[in-house]
């Protein structure tokens, strides 16, 4: 510039100063197009700032808003408030997992409501699709929002009431909040195996290997190995049992720490694992079931995340585009199969969780407010356990007082699972004691009488017996001990009381006792007795040779009369002798015509229990210490009655409790009297206040593993959040095929050896026709869970046709069998989540700028008294190119 005005200066003096002037007016108006220039552009950057810090603020909001539906929706936190979470009017902040179809249109059966929308806007709603920046349009029906940028409606926009944003426009905002308890933990779970005996106890045994493969394959060692490789530092895969240690120590150092994994400078470690973390999250949580094609993570290199039809851009059009979507996010609606390109990315998660919290507090004796559920295994003072139990019987029967029952149930239960033979004994609330069942199990099998009149001289002579049977060879010796010899006794009615104190041998399955007249003899018409073949079953009473003529006496003393009740009893108090079994002498056995007589009881397996005698008349001869021949009465169905004498490993085994006093039943009973019967919803609601997995069993421990506050979210090392449990199911949210990967649920025992996803589809079509499950124990509302219950097979865990019974008996159809396949999955299923996945959308004005990202939530911190949510994650989801 300065050139061109020296050569102008330099230039005849005529026409120059017009030219200057021009050159002079040209550099004005450049300078000042230059300056307005600038202003616009720090206007508009003045603007993007103001919008960006707008839409900031407005996420924030919305957020916050989530947040407190969380908050409000955990137990106790709000009058009312239910206990389970599934998508319906009293979840309406929660929306479905998958859509479904009806017709030729596809919809959800709920959407998120987090704003007080009408409620038939958010229930059914069609799906649409949905441009990217297509204008708000509040009065569309269905989904006019696409919350997690898929381009499938899956929302509906609300506008942020009281909220605009600098420029005085108003925000709109649209939220899905999804469970992610509804999907499966490809951190805690791992694979089922019949042949390694899974019994459901451990988050292990759900089958996450299932995701290595497409839909209807099955996966190889080479996907086992990739997974156990992926989660421990890519160390050689352990095999053998090499892999069963690390397993264990696996369940211990990542399971049950929350993800606050041992570093390697832990010397105590055997191995360091590498858990699939928040970036694998967000990679399967990203727009839903799109797959980011730019990125690929860990846990897309081990799973079938990322096959070569995966979908990575959103839907553009509707017709075949949309079908193709609902392909890959739902089950077909025709067959019910799923597609090969159906997308595992929506039903996996690397965080998930639930708390063993009760529905409502439940008030001690000692005033004590529990607000987490109570581990049956490790009950410290029955008066909790039992004010539990009455809890959740009387929320299961409102207005109904059940002090009884809770007791009952109460002291069946202790003596279940303690390692004792000592009777548990309860005072009622207002009077009586309470008595449980305990082993050893012994019952009156049988009464012999003979009598024979010497014709000679007319003296009567007379012999007397008393069977007694132990079925159970494990059972420990009823009073075998010297110091326990006071232990058990036969009453015999007289003025006074006759007692004969017994103690049975642990050797042999029948004890009699028997007051023998050598000129009535009971023995010498038996061919079967000997008193010394050891491997003979009849035995007479066994002495204690420092102790003969005592016990000597009492045998003499062994006599009864017609129509006398002759009871076996043990000492439960120090005062008190509880009735075990009773029996009523006929008159048709005291019959004074040296003929051998007894009356004999059903002693077939499994209907001992049931007290059933022969009739009247039906007077037998005498088989004392042999099973064969017993009265046999086939109207009593069979029934196990035996306490275990250790903890539950599943705690859907309470249906093998009595419910009533297992000592006073008369024989008419049904089981479904006698038993908690799962199927009676007045139990149900027992697994929403008993548990035997419980995050208190597995404390962390300091001097192992030191936690540095700043980087872990477990503070006190000693006090883990004891109340969080990963990788659970939650039934009400789970789609089947997550529900089919837990143990057993796919065993057909229709035809064992094959699988069947049915078992699970049948548990979803249950909730979706009948609501949401309020308690785990409602899945035996769920029929085809019953059927190895009415199968006449075995069920048993032997090879070929595996089976879920794991137990040695091999009673057919009985409760047991009917329960197992909810017995084998009730450890790993709940009915509520503490873990969400929440896409947010909002937007400056009808069709402005526009802001979404995704946030997984926990609100486990969150409990009556406080807590705040915690953001595991949170990410913003750019505009697709």
């Amino acid at each position: 510039m300065i050139a061109l005005f020296e050569q102008l200066s330099r230039r005849p003096r005529r026409g120059s100063a017009l030219i200057l002037t021009v050159v002079l007016t040209s550099l004005l108006a450049v300078v000042g197009v230059l300056f307005v220039m600038a202003a616009r552009i720090d206007k508009m950057a003045s603007s993007a700032t103001s919008d960006n810090r707008d839409l900031a603020l407005a996420v924030d909001t919305v957020l916050a808003q989530v947040n407190e539906d969380l908050m409000a929706d955990v137990p106790g936190r709000t009058q009312g408030q239910e206990y389970y979470d599934y998508p319906d009017a009293n979840n309406a902040w929660l929306a479905d997992l998958e859509p479904y179809k009806s017709g030729s249109s596809y919809y959800w059966r709920q959407i998120s409501n987090v704003a007080g929308l009408v409620t038939g806007s958010t229930r059914d709603a069609l799906i649409h699709v949905l441009e990217e920046r297509a204008a708000v349009d509040a009065t569309m029906a269905g989904t006019n929002a696409d919350a997690d940028g898929d381009g499938v409606g899956d929302a509906r926009w609300f506008q942020l009431p009281g909220d605009t944003s600098s420029k005085g426009k108003p925000i709109w905002a649209a939220v899905r909040i999804i469970d992610n308890g509804g999907m499966l933990n490809v951190n805690t779970g791992y694979k089922f195996d019949p042949q390694n005996r899974v019994d459901g106890s451990r988050q292990l045994h759900v089958n996450v290997l299932a995701l290595a493969c497409g839909p209807g394959s099955d996966p190889n060692a080479q996907n086992d190995d990739a997974l156990v490789a992926a989660r421990a530092n890519y160390i050689a895969s352990p095999t053998g049992q090499a892999l069963a240690n690390y397993l264990d120590d696996y369940e211990k150092r990542v399971t049950w720490r929350y993800l606050d994994v041992a570093r390697s400078w832990d010397s105590n470690a055997p191995y360091s694992y590498t858990p699939f973390d928040s970036s694998d999250e967000l990679e399967l949580r990203y727009r839903f079931l799109l797959n980011q094609s730019d990125l690929a993570t860990r846990v897309e290199s081990w799973g079938w995340f990322a096959p070569k039809n995966t979908k990575s851009t959103p839907v553009d059009s509707g017709g075949k585009v949309l079908d193709q979507w609902f392909l890959r996010a739902a089950p077909d609606p025709g067959t019910g199969a799923l597609d090969p390109n159906y997308a595992y990315r929506h039903i996996a998660t690397t965080y998930n969780m639930d708390r063993i919290l009760t529905p409502k507090p439940v008030a001690t004796p000692d005033g004590t407010q529990l607000r987490r559920m109570l581990n049956v295994n490790v009950v410290g003072d029955k008066n909790y356990l039992r004010a539990v139990v009455k809890a959740a019987l009387e929320e299961a029967s409102p207005g109904r007082n059940m002090d009884v029952e809770a007791t009952q149930i109460t002291v069946n239960l202790l003596d279940y699972i303690d390692d004792d033979d000592k009777v548990t004994v309860m005072p009622g609330v207002t009077t009586s004691q309470y008595y449980g069942f305990e082993r050893p199990c012994i019952y009156i099998s049988e009464v012999a009488y003979r009598e024979v009149k010497n014709p000679r001289t007319g003296e009567i002579h007379q012999s007397y017996a008393i069977e007694l049977y132990k079925p159970y060879f494990e059972d420990s010796d009823p009073g075998g001990d010297l110091d326990k010899s006071d232990e058990w006794r036969i009453s015999i009615p007289g003025n006074p009381v006759r007692t004969i104190t017994w103690r049975g041998s642990g050797t042999r399955r029948f004890q009699v006792l028997l007051a023998e007249d050598p000129d009535a003899s009971l023995k010498k018409d038996y061919v079967g007795f000997s008193d010394t073949d050891p491997t003979n079953a009849m035995q007479q009473y066994e002495y204690n040779p420092a102790d003969y003529n005592r016990q000597e006496q009492n045998i003499r003393d062994l006599t009864f009369k017609a129509r006398d009740t002759i009871r076996l009893e043990r000492r439960a108090e120090v005062s008190y002798w509880l009735p075990v079994d009773w029996v009523s002498v006929p008159d048709g056995l005291m019959v004074g015509d040296g003929t051998a007589r007894s009356v004999q009881r059903d002693i077939s397996q499994y209907r001992c229990i049931w007290r059933r005698w022969g009739p009247a008349g039906a007077i037998a001869t005498p088989t004392l210490g042999n099973g064969t021949g017993h009265f046999v009465d086939n109207t009593r169905p069979e029934i196990q009655a035996h306490p275990a004498n250790k903890t539950l490993t599943n705690i859907g085994e309470l249906g093998m409790l009595f419910v009533k006093n297992a000592y006073s039943l008369s024989g008419d009973e049904l089981a479904a009297e006698v038993l908690v019967d799962l199927t009676l919803p007045a139990y149900q609601r027992l697994f929403n206040y008993l548990t035997v997995i419980d995050p208190a069993e597995h404390p962390i421990d300091p001097a192992e593993h030191p936690i540095d506050p700043a980087e872990h979210i477990v503070a006190d090392p000693n006090k883990p959040p004891e109340t969080r449990i990963m990788g659970r199911i939650n039934i009400n949210t789970a789609p089947w095929f997550v529900l089919a990967q837990l143990p057993w649920m796919q065993y057909d025992p229709n035809a064992p050896g094959s699988r069947s996803m049915e078992s699970a589809k049948e548990v979803v079509r249950y909730r979706d026709t009948q609501g949401a499950y309020r308690s785990i124990g409602e899945l035996m509302r769920v029929q085809r869970l019953l059927r190895p219950g009415a199968d006449r097979r075995d069920n048993e865990h032997v090879a070929p046709s595996w089976g879920p019974d794991l137990t040695s008996d091999t009673i057919l159809d009985d409760f047991e069998e009917r329960d197992l396949l909810f017995t084998r999955i009730s450890n790993l299923v709940t009915v509520r989540s503490d873990a969400f996945t929440a896409y947010i959308l909002v937007r400056l004005g009808p069709n402005g700028p526009q802001k979404r990202v995704v946030a997984i939530l926990d609100r486990s911190p969150v409990t009556v008294a406080g807590g705040k949510v915690r953001i595991v994650a949170q990410q913003l989801v750019p505009d697709p190119r």
